[in-house]
């Protein structure tokens, strides 16, 4: 990886539940611009991390470190303000609202005309609107689903729900995107472009986390791996160095790379 400062650092942090250790002693790092794949077997803790660095759960001991601050204590809404978004691995869409009204509901930590203004109508009101479609039309276009946004969601087919949720997730400008099993449930053909857009996202700047089980998907787009197991990191590297390394194959590869 480059010398460049990492816009996310997770120093030493643990989480448990109960008597459960989900997460021990996790440290990594993820430079601007990457996409670093977060792979291993169920239960390896890759949700969990999932949810502490989008503020859902509090870390017990160490620290997260985003774009210079430590966002231990930041809930969840205020880190999108902050740069983070994420999907999740079940789709999670307003299904009675359109295309182009759940992007619109993406962008709302990115507009300032609140209630009042609403009402109102002012002038800046409107121009701010007006722009808030035009970027969610560039989204729908950007994710392949131009000439959608007056469908309802919850009637779209299920790929393209999935493009819809990442839509609606870059809505907010993210810094960060973090993708949970976002090839869920897609066919060979979704995958191979899912990979695409993914690779489209990174070229904008974004940095992407993924957590994915279709190895083939995650060690073709991924710039690093970072692999779990048992709450504990056994490896990290470029794909080609987890594939080899025998911690790796023992833990989650042994499995010849098919999803679990």
């Amino acid at each position: 990886m480059s010398t460049e400062l990492p816009l996310l650092k997770i120093e030493t942090v643990d989480k448990a539940f109960g008597g459960i250790q989900a997460l021990s002693d996790i440290t990594f790092a993820l430079n601007p611009g990457s996409i670093t794949g977060l792979i291993g077997p169920n239960g390896a803790g890759k949700t969990t991390l999932f949810n502490l660095i989008s503020g859902v759960f509090p870390a017990d001991k160490g620290e997260i470190i985003f774009n210079g601050a430590g966002i231990e204590n930041i809930k969840s809404h205020q880190l999108v303000e902050l740069g983070i978004a994420r999907t999740f691995q079940n789709v999670e869409l307003f299904e009675s609202m359109t295309v182009l009204e759940n992007i619109l509901v993406g962008q709302h930590t990115r507009t300032r005309c609140g209630i009042w203004g609403s009402i109102l109508r002012f002038p800046g009101v409107i121009a701010e609107e007006k722009k808030a479609r035009e970027f969610a039309l560039e989204l729908l276009d950007f994710v392949g689903l131009k000439g959608h946004a007056d469908k309802t969601s919850g009637d779209l087919p299920f790929g393209w729900q999935r493009l819809l949720e990442i839509a609606r997730a870059l809505a907010s400008r993210p810094k960060l995107l973090l993708l949970d099993e976002p090839a869920a449930g897609l066919n060979i053909v979704e995958t191979m472009q899912l990979g695409d857009l993914i690779r489209k996202i990174r070229n904008q700047g974004i940095t992407v986390l993924l957590v994915e089980h279709d190895m083939s998907l995650t060690m073709e787009i991924s710039d690093w791996i970072v692999v779990l197991d048992q709450g504990k990191k056994i490896a990290q590297g470029s794909p080609r160095t987890v594939q080899a390394d025998e911690a790796v194959i023992a833990a989650y590869l042994g499995t010849a790379g098919k999803k679990e």
